[in-house]
């Protein structure tokens, strides 16, 4: 960048000029230290004159786009527990999964290339362990940091444990969905988690009504639940408590038609990866007498 000092081969980011990191439990962003920029010595923020002469405050025109993408970073929500994943990081067990990963590599590759009117959105549809929300948390940190997308993330199962909770508090639940329903990209994580009462298919209806209407946003979905008609989601044939409904069973026709008109679907198979990952032995302290 322009105006820069950029020391090359910083050991500390790998020239990517930020660090992630999981603070309280949310991804964070912020600048390397290797990133200094001379135009407006680090304070993100210069003076200019106007047409008049006037001199005002203005966004230092060099670094303000990077500190702008870090601060959308920041502001979308995503788990702090994937500051490290990546599409790179993401190691494909299957021909499903391998399609999957395809996809979602496609999808950022045609991001500027697909009018926005015609883009669609994903769902990766599954059983648990197979890496769906690690694919679209990668597609969304690729979006915001390379393309400065407004991007959110949210747990749709813990947002309406939010909702209620926020009603104690005369806290409305428009307040709480109107920043996921205005974003030019939404992740939404576990669709169709919970009881799928009717006060829950009114918030998620609401959501998909809002996005399916508007047609320069998109949204990306995983789910536990497959399209198939009580078919398993994985591929041992093993029909689990989650998987016993449909996804159209699950959220009802109105949404799933909107579901199917706004996104494609993607499926995934395959072992829950989670368990076959063993802790690393716990080390006992000898007593010495």
């Amino acid at each position: 960048m322009v105006g820069t000092k950029n020391n090359n081969n910083c050991p500390k980011c790998s020239d990517q000029k930020y660090h992630l990191s999981n603070y309280q439990g949310k991804l964070r962003a912020i600048l390397c230290s290797c990133f200094l920029c001379k135009e407006c010595d680090g304070e993100g923020r210069t003076f200019r004159q106007n047409d008049k002469g006037m001199a005002y405050l203005a966004d230092c025109s060099f670094c303000s786009p990077l500190r702008k993408r870090l601060r959308l970073l920041n502001d979308s929500g995503i788990p702090g527990k994937f500051s490290n994943v990546t599409l790179e990081s993401y190691q494909p067990i299957g021909l499903p999964n391998k399609k999957a990963f395809s996809r979602a590599k496609d999808f950022l590759e045609d991001f500027n290339i697909i009018p926005k009117k015609l883009r669609r959105g994903l769902i990766f549809m599954g059983g648990p362990g197979l890496g769906k929300t690690h694919l679209v948390v990668s597609i969304l940190k690729q979006l915001i940091l390379e393309e400065g997308v407004e991007g959110k993330f949210v747990d749709f199962f813990q947002l309406l444990s939010d909702i209620r909770h926020g009603y104690s508090h005369d806290q409305s639940e428009m307040s709480l969905i109107e920043p996921y329903l205005k974003t030019n990209v939404l992740v939404i994580d576990e669709l169709a988690k919970g009881r799928n009462n009717e006060w829950e298919q009114t918030i998620l209806d609401q959501f998909i009504s809002s996005r399916y209407n508007a047609a320069d946003k998109l949204t990306l979905f995983t789910t536990n639940y497959s399209d198939d008609d009580k078919t398993p989601a994985d591929s041992n044939e093993q029909i689990t408590s989650f998987q016993k409904k449909s996804l159209e069973e699950k959220v009802g026709d109105r949404i799933y038609s909107r579901l199917s008109q706004m996104c494609d679907f993607v499926k995934m198979e395959g072992e829950d990866y989670r368990t076959k990952i063993k802790p690393p032995p716990r080390m006992i302290r000898k007593k010495h007498s």
